[in-house]
């Protein structure tokens, strides 16, 4: 993968079904709960990795993902 300093993908560790995210063009802060995977049952929450702008979804509501995977994106606020 080619590092990309102007953005960061905050992806999913567990395998589960996205069942929140944040809205595009919220302002985060590092830490900040951008979105929720369901699995077995149990909510994960997904924090932002760094400050920024949330800058668009990889990942459909209820749509299932593998652990790795990309659930949405942050631009540089």
């Amino acid at each position: 993968m080619i590092p990309i300093p102007h953005c960061a993908v905050v992806t999913t560790p567990v395998e589960g079904r996205v069942r929140r995210l944040a809205d595009d063009g919220t302002d985060v802060a590092a830490g900040d709960v951008v979105a929720t995977v369901e699995s077995a049952g149990r909510p994960i929450e997904l924090r932002a990795p760094r400050a920024g702008r949330v800058a668009g979804a990889l990942a459909g509501l209820a749509q299932p993902l593998g652990a790795g995977e990309g659930v949405l994106w942050l631009a540089r606020a």
